[in-house]
């Protein structure tokens, strides 16, 4: 499967219930999200902001492992960080927006809850997007 006829697929549908989803096993393809939240197909980097969107949306978390699922298909995705780099933020009231690399704003909340873990003796705050799936914040967002 192409990535052009993945995209026919999906831009038909008006949403995307992908919990609702359960296809089969795509086998020979994958997707990689890399360290800065750039996705690859089988290798290749996807440089169309509208794809990246697009499949961030399909992105879905299944026993123990990261998918992008249609109605049809499932094709594996391996993370290296995290699914989502949160880029900017502001502060409207009491409260806080955080914006993905996909360009979606995201309340922070208890659903989309921060949390800060330490990796190599380094802080790595993060926020909660959906199960299993977060963006994380980069230090140039912070300041």
């Amino acid at each position: 499967m192409d990535l052009k006829d993945i995209e026919k697929t999906v831009l038909a549908l008006d949403e995307y219930p992908v919990e609702k989803w359960n296809p089969k096993l795509c086998e020979g393809v994958e997707f990689f999200i890399n360290g800065e939240a750039e996705w690859f197909y089988n290798g290749s980097k996807i440089n169309r902001k509208k794809m990246v969107q697009l499949f961030s949306k399909l992105l879905k978390w299944e026993e123990g492992k990261y998918y992008v699922v249609t109605p049809v298909e499932k094709i594996p995705v391996t993370i290296e960080k995290e699914a989502f780099l949160m880029i900017d933020y502001k502060k409207e009231g009491a409260d806080y927006y955080f914006q993905t690399n996909t360009e979606e704003w995201v309340k922070l909340s208890q659903e989309n809850a921060l949390s800060v873990e330490t990796v190599n003796d380094q802080p790595y705050p993060k926020i909660k997007l959906k199960e299993h799936i977060c963006g994380l914040i980069k230090p140039k967002c912070l300041l």
